[in-house]
């Protein structure tokens, strides 16, 4: 856990999940992100009245645990705001949302526990525009859908782009080629939108060195996930198959990650077939890729 100054007014503490500062004319601060849990909120919290600073504002990049776990922690500390995307602020108003995203119903306890019961405060203001205004600061939004559907990027004042898990730095993608996606289509979208920007952040990762390499690593990840899927597809397999086939060829599945892996799979097979690469049937009560 440290504190860092990227440039300018602009800052980050590393975590995991690591989170954004930008600290505003008065020494009032806006987040980007809270952390994964109470835990590192109270570390947060700690480290901006250090500075003194004065917690202002969180804005969510999306709705998942590890980037929202200090939301409601740091909320009723401070009183702060709370900004997302529309799309992200349903499922932090209604954790049941991503549960019913990995299960399509109400899950078996192990998940229900795990995910009803995000603490994600109060989202006090979705965000409609391309920009936020605190004080005659204006922070940048980017729409970045991919990894998860309203996805954003906030740039700061001082050109810092906190990309959230719009993209992923190469470490991550030795240890898992298969990372969490939800919209192929967007995904790629979203890698050309990142060229544009100069300085990159991200929760996992950091600040790159060079981000035009890592988004072109991203992007040659997408067309050789494609190309595998439409390989392992073959003659034909269901969705549970191809995670099966995915697991053969190396590709690490267990309880914990089973079902992200069958989103992702299943976001990468909807993209083939939407694109004319694979067909679909039911075959003897089974839906059938091929």
């Amino acid at each position: 856990m440290r504190l860092e100054k990227i440039g300018g007014r602009t800052y980050a503490i590393h975590y995991p999940s690591s989170v954004g500062i930008y600290v505003l004319p008065n020494q009032e601060c806006i987040l980007i992100d809270s952390g994964a849990s109470q835990v590192y909120a109270s570390r947060t919290l700690r480290i901006i009245e250090q500075q003194g600073w004065k917690l202002q504002a969180i804005i969510n990049t999306h709705s998942h645990g590890d980037h929202s776990g200090g939301n409601k922690y740091l909320q009723d500390s401070s009183g702060c705001r709370i900004y997302t995307s529309s799309l992200e602020a349903a499922y932090l108003n209604h954790p049941v949302l991503a549960a019913y995203s990995l299960y399509h119903s109400v899950p078996m306890l192990e998940f229900k526990n795990k995910y009803y019961t995000v603490p994600s405060g109060t989202i006090n203001t979705v965000i409609q525009g391309d920009e936020l205004e605190f004080q005659g600061e204006k922070m940048q939004i980017r729409k970045l859908p991919g990894h998860s559907l309203g996805h954003i990027g906030i740039e700061t004042p001082d050109k810092v782009l906190f990309a959230g898990d719009s993209l992923v730095d190469k470490k991550i993608i030795a240890q898992s080629g298969f990372y969490h996606l939800e919209d192929i289509e967007s995904q790629f979208k979203t890698l050309e939108i990142l060229k544009q920007s100069q300085l990159i952040y991200l929760s996992h990762g950091g600040l790159l060195d060079n981000g035009e390499a890592v988004i072109q690593s991203n992007q040659e990840l997408l067309n050789n996930n494609l190309d595998l899927l439409a390989t392992i597809i073959g003659k034909g397999c269901t969705r549970e198959e191809m995670v099966s086939r995915l697991a053969d060829k190396g590709v690490k599945v267990n309880k914990k990650n089973y079902f992200r892996l069958l989103i992702s799979t299943s976001a990468y097979a909807a993209f083939l077939h939407n694109t004319g690469r694979v067909q679909i049937a039911v075959q003897e009560g089974r839906l059938v890729f091929y």
